[in-house]
């Protein structure tokens, strides 16, 4: 199976390729992985579950170039089918796919914006997925996809053998997780402060880890102080993702005041290890994962509901313990990397008896629906070529 992602940046899309392709490598199933980025901050993990990568750099390769290299490996590996997991960079790819190789796409966000620019491929797809239902109905109602078969396959996530439950002393510190990019859109992390507050003003105690890089990390570090030593931070930046066990085990709640997602993969690895979870109150995956057995949904527009619930929490050790082990139940029996493999594999046709006759190269066009058809004219792809290699 080919997996095509426009880029391995950290987060969701990438961890989904690894955990899949590593399950698919551990069944004996051919699997790769191909980037249109260089970037791959999960590079040893796939290295550990020996998933081969192939990438192309975006920044000294144009797009044609790029596009021609990637159709050039999956001619190498000769995949009976391609999934096009993240960007409509990735979704280019199944364009020029021979026939008898199954094209299937995936959508990961519930974004308008990332709707909208996959809806030209729907002549493309043999098979689209959303990771929530919520994006599944989405895909549904969109008449561009009408004669594109739908499927709901959520994410999985690898189980821990056991997790430590939370901790049940009435008066020990509540230590509270963020794992994510720290970035405002979507992930909305300039509510922290507010909440951090509000925290603080309980007089509760707490430890806060805020885990993860991104642009407003410098803003965090400035506005969230510690203000007494049962009440502490800490920015540990990125981790790696063969030390997420670790971290997850090392906390009790786990906290997402995002605006819009599709199915969090950190909120799914939290639950594993028996985190209780304070989210946002979305229409999307979440709210097929979380429910008051399990956690506490907050209205995205209750800013003080997250501290809060966090607060409650504290209060109630109890019940904290009897959330966390429903979380650990609901994801083990239903998020792990083999049920998500499993459903995968089902949705998938079996391989075609004859192999798909790959041409020996390719002419390549401007991108479906791109407004700059000029950029793509030869005189402006020789252009394009040597600005770049002057750049370098």
């Amino acid at each position: 199976m080919g997996l095509v992602t426009g880029g391995l940046v950290l987060g969701g899309a990438t961890t989904f390729l690894c955990n899949f392709g590593g399950e698919l490598v551990r069944r004996g199933l051919p699997a790769q992985v191909l980037s249109f980025a260089k970037e791959n901050p999960l590079a040893a993990d796939f290295k550990r579950l020996n998933v081969p990568v192939f990438w192309q750099d975006d920044r000294r390769v144009i797009f044609e170039d790029r596009m021609r290299a990637v159709l050039q490996e999956l001619r190498r590996f000769r995949p009976t089918a391609v999934v096009s997991c993240l960007g409509a960079i990735s979704f280019e790819v199944l364009r020029y796919l021979p026939a008898g190789v199954f094209r299937a796409g995936m959508v990961q966000s519930h974004d308008p914006g990332v709707y909208a620019g996959l809806r030209p491929y729907a002549a493309q797809l043999d098979l689209m997925v959303g990771v929530s239902q919520v994006i599944e109905e989405t895909l549904k109602a969109m008449p561009d996809f009408a004669r594109v078969p739908i499927r709901c396959l959520p994410y999985g996530v690898p189980m821990p053998e056991k997790a430590a439950p939370p901790s049940s002393a009435p008066g020990a510190p509540l230590r509270i997780l963020y794992l994510g990019r720290l970035v405002q859109e979507q992930k909305r992390v300039r509510l922290f402060p507010q909440i951090h507050e509000q925290l603080k003003s309980s007089g509760i105690p707490f430890h806060w880890t805020i885990a993860g890089e991104g642009p407003e990390k410098g803003y965090l570090q400035s506005a969230l102080r510690s203000s007494s030593p049962a009440q502490t931070l800490s920015f540990p930046g990125t981790i790696l993702y063969a030390d997420v066990p670790r971290l997850l085990a090392a906390h009790d709640v786990f906290l997402l005041a995002s605006d819009y997602e599709g199915l969090p993969l950190s909120l799914l690895e939290a639950m594993g290890y028996g985190l209780v979870p304070v989210v946002s109150d979305l229409a999307s995956g979440i709210g097929e994962v979380v429910d008051e057995t399990s956690g506490r949904r907050v209205a995205p527009d209750n800013t003080p509901g997250y501290a809060e619930a966090i607060i409650w929490l504290h209060a109630h050790r109890d019940e904290m313990s009897r959330l966390s082990r429903n979380a650990q139940a609901r994801v083990r029996r239903e998020f792990s990397v083999g049920a998500m493999t499993d459903r995968w594999l089902a949705a998938l046709p079996p391989p075609p008896p004859a192999k798909a006759n790959w041409p020996e190269s390719w002419s390549i066009s401007a991108p479906l629906g791109s407004e700059g058809q000029l950029r793509f004219s030869l005189p402006a792809r020789i252009l394009r070529r040597w600005l770049i290699k002057s750049r370098f």
